[in-house]
């Protein structure tokens, strides 16, 4: 059973070649998305009275969208500085050629490092870090830099986040953008 007490998480979207930026999305899902992240408490009948269909087609909805992987869950998003966690870092990692698969099981035994992409360009991976310290970031690299695959680190702190989004939140603007 779905509980919508918690916050709408919404996968990538490939967008088909007959629509830009909305995926496989219609007007009526993409209004859904964007009444869960404005209400994400929100009961099925109310999303119904938003959206402006019937509770029954709500519900087929969110049930067609979680399984083809639209939306991915429902939180709760959690704000990292608010459980002591209040530095922000971003690390290259350049590895060992063919070590791609082992390296990253040794750096998902790190939980404060929160992401890790695969990536082109000066490193082969980019991950994100949370401390509680400047201190404890350090012991945080210390233990990516022991993994004997990684052969180069590059670190950069966050200084402010001016910009946070979720993907939930393209798909309402574009449905806001699609009622004007």
């Amino acid at each position: 059973m779905i509980h919508w007490a918690n916050l709408i998480h919404v996968s990538e979207i490939s967008p088909p070649e007959s629509r830009e930026m909305t995926g496989s999305l219609d007007p009526t899902d993409m209004a859904l998305i964007a009444h869960l992240r404005r209400e994400p408490r929100a009961a099925i009948t109310r999303l119904a009275r938003l959206v402006g269909v019937a509770r029954g087609t709500i519900q087929t909805r969110l049930q067609r969208l979680e399984e083809r992987g639209v939306i991915e869950g429902y939180g709760p998003d959690v704000a990292a500085s608010a459980i002591g966690h209040v530095v922000l870092a971003f690390t290259t990692l350049s590895i060992a050629q063919g070590a791609h698969d082992h390296t990253v099981e040794q750096l998902a035994r790190i939980p404060e490092l929160i992401e890790v992409h695969t990536v082109t360009g000066s490193g082969d991976l980019f991950c994100r870090i949370v401390a509680r310290s400047n201190d404890h970031l350090h012991e945080i690299l210390q233990r990516v830099v022991a993994v004997p695959e990684v052969t180069h680190s590059e670190t950069f702190l966050a200084l402010a986040s001016p910009i946070q989004r979720q993907v939930a939140d393209l798909v309402a603007d574009a449905a806001l953008s699609a009622q004007h």
